[in-house]
């Protein structure tokens, strides 16, 4: 397993073990099978969120299948545990974003609370906010992550799902105040590159959802080494290997030059016996500034294929071959 550092001083894989549907259309016990196939291989990086299950069940499902993981096989000292807080709603069975919870310091504090309390954890490895809310006053915000920061109820903090200016300005606010800063980025990001138009939706109160990880997220990246990427949806809910799932449209990717992209994708997977999801994830994992992957698994098999791409070495012309296609 290759490692990273994130915020510093919490060492994490390389490849970040996304836990979105469990609970859900990934039963609790295959979701334990694969947890445990992630920690047998080295794996050591989970990411969950407290609104995860709300799209069909209930949320916060995600979190209480880790916690009973945790409880019955007495990993917790093994594992780095990332949750989120912000998009829950506070209207259940409605989980559209007219209901989501915000950012406020009221929400985020119940929200860190009650997400300890699911995990059966008495401390947050790493907290996001999971969507930029700009209803509620950045600086209320910011000041919310910092006390739980301060006080121990979390350790690393990021943001998600945000632009490069506004990252910048939360963590000025909260060198300000004297409070820990944003040290994790987590953003969609993959091999293909979406078209032009950065928006990906519009919440009721006007806020942009900028989602993919852009130039200018990079080049902030570039000039902020104490920050890290990690990267959601690296493989496009399937769209790479499964025929009968397009390049999703409304996210962007449909569009000739990523079509033409893909075909290197294609090619350079072929040559190296492997497949396409392990070249995309082994391209990410050589990129600069650092990217770490956080990809979802339904089956041990899904897992396993993805920890293959860490065997995958991309020589410089491979590198040079996907780079500019």
């Amino acid at each position: 397993m290759l490692y990273r550092t994130i915020g510093g001083r919490r060492t994490v894989s390389g490849l970040c073990l996304g836990t979105m549907n469990f609970g859900t259309s990934t039963d609790p016990d295959t979701a334990a099978t694969i947890l445990d196939r992630f920690v047998e291989a080295g794996g050591t990086f989970i990411d969950t969120s407290n609104n995860y299950g709300q799209w069909g069940k209930e949320a916060g499902l995600s979190e209480e299948v880790i916690g009973q993981w945790l409880r019955s096989r007495g990993t917790r000292d093994q594992v780095v545990i990332a949750t989120k807080c912000g998009a829950r709603t506070t209207k259940p069975g409605d989980p559209g974003d007219a209901h989501w919870e915000g950012l406020s310091a009221a929400v985020v504090e119940t929200a860190a609370k009650e997400s300890l309390g699911r995990l059966g954890i008495d401390r947050i490895d790493l907290f996001y906010a999971h969507i930029d809310n700009r209803a509620t006053p950045l600086e209320e915000t910011v000041g919310a992550f910092g006390r739980l920061a301060a006080e121990g109820v979390v350790d690393v903090i990021g943001c998600s799902n945000t632009t490069s200016w506004r990252v910048e300005q939360a963590r000025r606010l909260a060198q300000d105040q004297g409070v820990e800063q944003y040290s994790v980025l987590q953003q969609r990001y993959t091999y293909l590159w979406p078209s032009p138009l950065p928006l990906t939706g519009v919440d009721r109160l006007g806020t942009p959802h900028f989602s993919h990880a852009g130039i200018e997220h990079f080049d902030y990246l570039s000039e902020h080494r104490d920050m890290t990427l990690v990267a959601y949806s690296p493989l496009l809910a399937g769209a790479y290997s499964r025929p009968e799932r397009p390049l999703p449209a409304v996210s962007g990717y449909a569009h000739p030059s990523a079509s033409m992209r893909f075909e290197v994708l294609r090619q350079v997977a072929q040559e190296l016996g492997a497949t396409t999801n392990q070249v995309v994830l082994a391209w990410m994992l050589h990129q600069d500034p650092v990217v770490i992957p956080l990809f979802g698994a339904s089956s041990v098999a899904q897992l396993d294929e993805a920890l293959g791409a860490l065997e995958i070495d991309l020589d410089t012309d491979l590198l040079e071959r996907l780079n500019n296609a």
